[in-house]
């Protein structure tokens, strides 16, 4: 049994322990249950263990080995299941091992797939290029020769009936008749003339039309790149924006709410009756993209707002999406609703969506385009089309109501991805 600070011990003659008050250096003789302490004679004089109920010591070290006994029982279920926890952590590891190998595989063969579709059709189009070109040169050639021929035949007719037309003395009938053969060549000459003068003109739309299917390729491709999560910001919580029911992790990375009111510091930023908080990042150009992890959520709302929001007050102007100045997505008890200027949309998703475990927000700025997706099934929820004026701030607020008694917490969902700059592009799919 531990003595208390009050407590020592001597050895007696016959070498038993005897143990002594350290206040009054006697023997203590009964053990105080209200004090948890040993007394000896003279700690019973006085007022201070007047009311309280006394044990022999005998009892008193029973009682005291049944709580330590029970301690370390409740000790080795403790120790069993952080065990069990531990290994299954080390499993854990080794699935996500598994699974981020099997995945980079996977996605690995898929651009492969890409790459080889795209070099073949590239192959496929440059042998048509080229074949078109063949075609063009071939006619140009024919067209070639077969005017060199017309000319060189033009040219010996013409030399011919000049000779004839120097040589007059022999005008007879021979003559006549060469003159007849003659006019009949010139005629037929004259046919061909017609026949070249709607000859096949030499163009290339045939050429412009596959280079038109490689644009209409290249746009497609460039709605769907580059992904959004390039965009990707590691965002961080603001505790000067915070209410005092929100408790911000040390990292900054993760806020939840609580009944019980904090101590902090009193500002002008702070939320003083809406359950929000901001990010420290803002926004005023640009592409971004952030997620939020909110699983077991019975409720929050999530968006962007205007610095200029409310922070005191109970009415719509501190809450979010119910202003001119925020646009936000609501969930209460799995029902999905998006709200701005106190405009709200009940949405009509799918069942897999009502259970929303990560959410990416992405924000267009000078498109003007918020939207809201499901990570874990990559489908859209929801998208704002509006034109932003100000630079607007991520803003959460991880509680619906005061009564909902939701204590989980919402994550700021951070990426090693080193961010670069990339260029505008006409849209961004998921």
């Amino acid at each position: 049994m531990t003595l208390p600070s009050n407590q020592g011990s001597i050895a007696s003659s016959n070498g038993s322990l005897d143990v002594q008050c350290v206040i009054h250096s006697e023997n203590l003789i009964l053990f105080c249950n209200d004090c948890v302490e040993c007394v000896c004679p003279r700690c019973l004089v006085g007022s201070r263990h007047k009311t309280h109920s006394f044990s022999p010591f005998e009892e008193a070290c029973k009682e005291q080995k049944v709580q330590i006994l029970r301690k370390v029982k409740d000790l080795k279920k403790i120790h069993e299941k952080v065990k069990k926890d531990t290994d299954r952590i080390s499993l854990t590891l080794k699935d996500v091992e598994r699974i981020v190998s099997k995945t980079k595989a996977s996605v690995e063969e898929k651009y492969n797939r890409i790459r080889e579709l795209l070099e073949n059709d590239m192959r496929t189009t440059i042998s048509l290029i080229e074949a078109e070109a063949s075609s063009m040169q071939t006619l140009i050639t024919v067209q070639r020769v077969d005017k060199e021929a017309y000319k060189d035949a033009i040219t010996s007719i013409m030399e011919r009936v000049n000779e004839m037309n120097r040589n007059t003395d022999s005008e007879n009938v021979q003559t006549l008749q060469e003159f007849m053969s003659w006019k009949t060549r010139l005629e037929t000459f004259e046919d061909l003339q017609l026949s070249f003068g709607k000859e096949l003109p030499i163009e290339n739309r045939r050429l412009r039309s596959l280079e038109r299917s490689v644009d209409e390729l290249y746009q497609s491709v460039r709605k769907l790149l580059p992904r959004m999560w390039e965009f990707i910001r590691n965002i961080t919580f603001n505790e000067n924006t915070a209410h005092r029911n929100l408790i911000i992790s040390r990292d900054l990375t993760s806020v939840q709410y609580t009944s019980t009111p904090i101590s902090v510091q009193e500002n002008s930023e702070r939320f003083e009756n809406s359950f929000n908080v901001l990010a420290n990042e803002s926004f005023s150009s640009g592409k971004h993209y952030w997620e939020v992890n909110v699983k077991n959520k019975h409720g929050w709302n999530i968006g962007v707002t205007y610095s200029s929001i409310a922070r005191k007050g109970k009415g719509k102007e501190s809450t979010l999406g119910k202003n001119k100045y925020s646009w936000s997505l609501r969930m209460v008890d799995k029902e999905y609703y998006a709200f701005h200027a106190d405009e709200c949309i009940l949405l009509d998703l799918s069942s897999g969506d009502l259970n929303c475990e990560r959410l990416g927000i992405f924000i267009d700025y000078e498109e003007g385009r918020l939207s809201f997706y499901n990570v874990h099934r990559g489908t859209h929820l929801h998208s704002f089309k509006t034109k932003f004026r100000k630079p607007v701030f991520p803003a959460f607020s991880p509680a619906s109501t005061t009564s909902s008694k939701d204590y989980e917490p919402i994550v700021l969902c951070h990426s090693g991805i080193k961010i670069k700059e990339i260029p505008n592009t006409d849209g961004i799919e998921f």
